[in-house]
């Protein structure tokens, strides 16, 4: 049975039991684990070393594995349970690839890809080659798209498709807009009516998530908290106060629909060095009731110093398998649907979205990476 742990891309798995093997998605690379008959896990393999690998995703049907890497990495294939990798970005006009989905509709499966700049790309052949939609772009305010760090450039954070109506995609613009296609990637409409004169960021959205029973309820997270929208009527149920109030991993309860388990850390990451030692101090919470209340989810999990960047989830059937990483090289795992974490491994490169993990540097090295990407950036423009 096999896991996936990654920032962005589909990281929700689904077997007869519980993993025996997961691949994890670091700063440098693919981390490889197997579980023993015991229990116990170890590193078994690294690939793809030299890249920062930010997506992964399984084509179940084919057992097709897909990894996106930040910067120039671009995208890459196994069909060996991750042994080995062969780079497949034909059509990829930027390798700066930021998220990573997998549709099955009637006709087959379809793969969606997010980059930055923002472009969305699909492929109709199991990734062999891949075409933009570029009617993304046509929307109003994409001079308002942007993202803190530098060099500024916002990107396509999440891909969600509608269950019930798969030509309807949503995807995430971080920072910049909710966008909704209605005609399968071809045209598109900014989704509004969330916002507030009051918030901090703008349009900061990380992920949306629908409810399989009544798909046009749905959730949206993001840098001013957890939004819930039934029917086109948005109500704000977490805000930047709360527990987590930059929140990112986010899953239904694949028991329970108003289920919802959320991970993060209750401020943004600027946030994160105005201490003596950097922290992010970042927990996993879960709520019966669709996100109105909070309560941490289950014990186990100590108090962490680099932000939960990555989680992922396997679905079996006496329950579900939970895995978080964070950015300063751990990652967590509980076998009995969250009530007890362990540590599973330590001492790993960072599992960081972009550059997050650079907020628990110091402002020298954080300072000669800085000048590194400014160079690739250069370099990248010619």
């Amino acid at each position: 049975m096999l896991a996936l742990l990654s920032c962005n891309g589909g990281v929700v798995t689904e077997g007869d039991g519980p993993p025996t093997r997961l691949l994890a998605a670091t700063l440098h690379g693919i981390h490889i684990f197997e579980r023993a008959p015991g229990g116990d896990w170890r590193l078994t393999g690294r690939k793809l070393i030299d890249h920062h690998i930010s997506a992964l995703a399984l084509e179940p049907r084919s057992g097709l594995l897909f990894a996106g890497g930040h910067y120039d990495a671009g995208l890459w294939v196994s069909d060996d349970r991750g042994e080995s990798w062969a780079p497949c970005n034909e059509g990829l006009e930027s390798r700066h690839i930021y998220t990573l989905a997998v549709q099955q509709r009637p006709e087959g499966a379809v793969l969606w890809l997010g980059t930055e700049p923002p472009v969305l790309y699909k492929s109709t052949d199991l990734g062999r080659s891949w075409q933009a939609l570029p009617g993304m772009l046509k929307v109003k305010n994409t001079d308002k798209w942007t993202f803190p760090p530098p060099p500024h450039v916002a990107h396509v954070k999440n891909i969600a498709f509608h269950p019930a109506r798969p030509d309807d995609i949503y995807i995430c613009i971080e920072q910049g807009a909710l966008l909704k296609s209605a005609d399968g990637g071809e045209s598109w409409d900014e989704v509004t009516g969330y916002e507030s004169g009051e918030d901090f960021f703008y349009n900061d959205n990380h992920r949306v998530l629908f409810r399989p029973s009544d798909p046009d309820d749905f959730l949206m997270n993001g840098g001013e908290g957890l939004y819930r929208c039934r029917h086109g009527q948005w109500t704000h149920l977490t805000t930047r106060d709360d527990r987590i109030g930059y929140p990112d991993a986010m899953f239904l309860d694949p028991r329970d629909e108003n289920g919802v388990i959320m991970g993060g850390p209750q401020n943004a990451p600027r946030k994160w060095r105005e201490q003596d030692v950097p922290m992010a101090d970042p927990t996993v919470l879960y709520s019966a009731d669709g996100g109105e209340t909070w309560a941490p989810l289950g014990t186990g999990l100590p108090k962490i110093t680099g932000n939960i960047e990555a989680m992922g989830m396997h679905v079996r059937p006496d329950g579900f398998s939970l895995y978080a990483g964070t950015a300063t090289g751990e990652i967590f795992h509980s076998d009995d649907c969250g009530a007890h974490w362990s540590l599973l491994a330590d001492r790993l490169p960072p599992i960081s979205k972009g550059g997050h993990y650079r907020w628990f540097l110091s402002d020298e090295r954080r300072a000669e990476i800085e000048a590194e990407l400014k160079q690739q950036e250069i370099a990248a423009q010619g």
